[in-house]
């Protein structure tokens, strides 16, 4: 996925020096990339209600050395993607959709994925399609052929070799690329979960639906809301509580095994990036926790989930 990533960044034009806005409240997989093509991130600020970008801080961190905008959709919540798309547009900026847990997500009926002029997709194990390992980048029509030879060290594999097999010394390789093909046996195992991708998209979305039913009058749990027009795919569930750290440990100690996700990656002093007034990263920071919402969990898990919350809840 991160290889994925660095060619989609490629396929933007960004290289050393550029700056790329990107939400800080990532994971290193996704951000590292543009470290890896010689950049430097502007860390974009989330709407703790959502944990979407805050479009309105996106519009602050475009500069004269901005060359793309990179926006993970966190945990698979999406936010007014055709708003984001515009606003890149107006800005003469390159769109990148993160959309590494998003697959099946949409705005407006709409997948996303397909607002940017590039998207990611992880086929890593926990994913919507597990293929063990890997991802895919999905570009558009003209970048194709590119990309298919970034990805292979810039080799046109087409025409490599000649009719005896041997390596043409009259090809030329004018852009240096790497080696992250994804290997048959990866593609396989993921191109066979999309048999029943919406059916275990639509278990995610009614186990989330169920919890927050069930923990609705739980005064000091909030789960983050869905932005009207966004059908997310609940990689997990998100929520906020402002005693997060002692519900989590609770949690676990019962079998739980709630998270906080992500470690903000404006933390990193390897970016070598500017430190940016982030409030809304800050409360995410401060009270966030992912839920299990998997499509695996029974019944009994989910009841267990409630019990434990509504425990603590009572002081019991």
């Amino acid at each position: 996925m991160t290889q994925a990533l660095c060619l989609a960044l490629r396929l933007a034009g960004v290289g050393a020096g550029d700056e790329v806005v990107t939400l800080a409240l990532n994971c290193m997989s996704s951000n590292s990339a543009i470290a890896m093509v010689g950049a430097v991130p502007v860390w974009v600020d989330v709407d703790p209600r959502t944990t979407t970008v805050d479009l309105d801080d996106l519009a602050a961190c475009i500069g004269p050395r901005t060359r793309a905008v990179v926006v993970y959709h966190v945990a698979g919540y999406v936010g007014d993607l055709m708003a984001l798309r515009q606003l890149c547009h107006d800005a003469g900026l390159p769109l990148i959709e993160d959309a590494n847990n998003a697959l099946g997500a949409q705005w407006n009926g709409r997948p996303a994925g397909t607002f940017g002029d590039q998207a990611i997709l992880s086929f890593y194990p926990n994913r919507q399609l597990s293929g063990i390992e890997g991802g895919a980048i999905v570009c558009r029509p003209q970048d194709a052929d590119r990309a298919r030879r970034l990805r292979r060290f810039g080799i046109d594999t087409a025409r490599f070799r000649t009719a005896d097999g041997e390596i043409d010394p009259m090809l030329d390789v004018s852009e240096i690329g790497v080696s992250a093909s994804l290997p048959h046996v990866n593609a396989t195992l993921a191109l066979q979960g999309c048999d029943d991708l919406d059916e275990r998209v639509g278990k995610n979305r009614r186990n989330v639906t169920q919890l927050r039913t069930a923990l609705a009058d739980v005064a000091d749990l909030q789960f983050v809301e869905e932005v009207p027009g966004a059908s997310n795919v609940f990689w997990v569930a998100l929520v906020r509580s402002q005693r997060r750290d002692a519900l989590m440990n609770r949690l676990k100690a019962a079998g739980v095994q709630c998270s906080r996700l992500h470690q903000r990656n404006d933390r990193y002093s390897g970016f070598g990036a500017i430190t940016r007034n982030l409030p809304g990263t800050d409360l995410m920071e401060r009270e966030m926790f992912a839920l299990p919402a998997g499509w695996w969990l029974s019944q009994d898990d989910l009841a267990r989930i409630v019990d434990v919350v509504r425990a603590d809840a009572m002081g019991r």
